[in-house]
């Protein structure tokens, strides 16, 4: 392991465990590290918002930052916990692949996914990313966001196919019809001739915090049983929304 990445972890798990601030001398001693080389670890991770000085005591803490991050891998643990059946009887019924994915600074985050019977499999894999502009599950969420993070997403996106929305107009009325008919389309915007379509899930507070999709061959998704397949992530999206507690979903 890197020697400073461990002596910091090291300091941090020694505020944090501490009942109160900690002079540095005091870590230094308790960690057998030189005061030099502690000043340094601490200055790093205060300007990294992990820690706080008292100008006053010049005493040190750690900061609510790491709860923060814990917190939301809790929250993203809970949230694929509690979807997951809801995952696989949408997979049942829609007799195609689908996903479960979060927003991430422009991008897409698949956390879960069931795979169905049709041949093309693997596209992606928990925990990769692709830009959220270009997916169903990511125009899902966007929809719900800021114009700050639409603008962030639509930056991210190149001509990945013939139909990638290059044009912020056209991407803006994918997201309006989204909002309007409550589930967001990808028309082979990432791989040719691969389409989606996904519905947002809400949280108790009624906030968009993730999206659940079908997808698979563009003559499967977007033919015949579009009205069908749309109906059905729409209903089972809002199932899943009820689930995580979003009381106007019941």
């Amino acid at each position: 392991m890197e020697q400073t990445v461990r002596k910091a972890f090291d300091v941090l798990e020694a505020l944090a465990k501490s009942g109160g601030p900690r002079r540095l001398t005091d870590l230094s001693r308790e960690l057998s590290l030189t005061k030099p080389n502690v000043y340094r670890l601490l200055s790093t991770l205060t300007e990294l918002g992990y820690v706080s000085k008292e100008e006053a005591t010049s005493r040190y803490s750690a900061t609510l930052k790491l709860w923060e991050m814990g917190s939301v891998l809790v929250h993203d643990a809970n949230l694929v916990s509690v979807t997951a059946p809801k995952l696989r009887d949408l997979a049942a019924r829609a007799k195609e692949s689908v996903q479960l994915a979060v927003y991430d600074a422009g991008y897409t985050v698949y956390v879960n996914k069931v795979d169905g019977p049709q041949p093309i499999k693997a596209m992606t894999t928990i925990g990769s990313r692709i830009p959220a502009a270009c997916a169903s599950t990511g125009k899902a969420i966007l929809a719900y966001l800021d114009d700050a993070e639409v603008k962030q997403a639509f930056g991210l996106l190149r001509r990945f196919t013939t139909r990638t929305r290059t044009q912020r107009a056209d991407l803006d009325r994918d997201l309006a019809d989204a909002r309007n008919r409550g589930f967001a389309v990808n028309y082979g915007e990432w791989r040719q001739g691969i389409c989606g379509i996904a519905a947002p899930l809400r949280d108790h507070r009624g906030q968009v915090v993730a999206a659940m999709g079908i997808w698979g061959a563009e003559d499967s998704i977007l033919g015949t049983r579009k009205e069908e397949l749309s109906k059905l992530v729409l209903e089972i999206a809002g199932e899943a929304s009820s689930e995580l507690g979003y009381l106007e979903a019941r």
